[in-house]
């Protein structure tokens, strides 16, 4: 894809993301993890979710997301419980959540995807995505959805979308410009998610979705705006530019308490203790 490069913050984590996969896939094939995946139950319906949200009541719904440590934020959380987090969080009013699978990125494991289940809510894969095994795993370790980004897939966009539909998971498919926005579309997506923050500086700029999110045509795409948002303000910004649904992280992961945190960004009081 033209104008499409993979970030030069991300070349290093893509060459070792893929060398834990290769070593995942020596222990356990991809064709072995198919042939479970054949025997599941099938997935939530993340896209659906977040589309009768919107339409159901009138407000973007929130993707939550759970992780210790990211390289595309400046969060460090040493301590925390996914399931717990996971219940806090639906609560509080999201209406899905997301989990990492890998540790040395993101501090988290694949159990937690299943243990991210315990709020019942459709669970996003919060990974770099660089080899399709990982959508497989996913999807085995109870994913309903799978994070891909155009700008490390490139021309194989097309091929990981199809993948994860053909093991019932859905797409959340990253951009940050207008070429990828282009790319994104043009390869089947039907969810994606423009990302305030730039992967180089880590800095947030709202504007980047109140630009892009306009160009995503609405009877094609559920828009998803992500990255810097940390007041009710900015939520209700992204919903004005038109996005459907909103990605937050950082925001609740800093926070001392992410329950209460949720709430504040959604403009809503935790009922009181019994």
């Amino acid at each position: 894809m033209t104008g499409i490069a993979i970030p030069e913050r991300l070349k290093s984590i893509v060459t070792q993301r893929q060398a834990d996969v290769d070593k995942a896939k020596a222990k356990r094939s991809m064709g072995s993890l198919t042939g479970a995946i054949g025997e599941m139950a099938m997935t939530r319906g993340f896209s659906n979710a977040l589309l009768a949200h919107f339409f159901e009541k009138g407000k973007v719904g929130v993707i939550a997301d759970i992780f210790g440590a990211s390289p595309l934020s400046k969060i460090s959380r040493t301590r925390f419980d996914v399931m717990a987090l996971s219940e806090d969080f639906r609560d509080a009013g999201a209406t899905c959540v997301s989990a990492s699978p890998d540790r040395r990125l993101f501090r988290g494991s694949i159990a937690d995807l299943a243990t991210a289940k315990a709020a019942n809510l459709p669970i996003l894969t919060y990974d770099i995505v660089v080899d399709q095994y990982q959508i497989l795993e996913a999807r085995y370790a109870g994913a309903d959805a799978v994070l891909l980004m155009t700008n490390v897939l490139g021309d194989k966009l097309g091929e990981y979308i199809a993948r994860a539909q053909s093991v019932g998971l859905d797409s959340l498919v990253e951009v940050r410009n207008e070429v990828e926005i282009e790319a994104a579309l043009a390869a089947g997506a039907e969810l994606v998610g423009v990302n305030n923050r730039d992967v180089e500086t880590l800095e947030a700029d709202l504007t980047v979705c109140e630009r892009l999110i306009p160009m995503i045509p609405a009877d094609r795409a559920i828009a998803v705006a992500v990255g810097g948002l940390a007041s009710p303000e900015d939520i209700e910004r992204m919903a004005r530019a038109g996005a459907k649904a909103v990605r937050i992280g950082s925001a609740l992961m800093a926070a001392k308490e992410p329950y209460e945190e949720l709430h504040r960004l959604l403009g809503t009081t935790p009922p009181d203790d019994d």
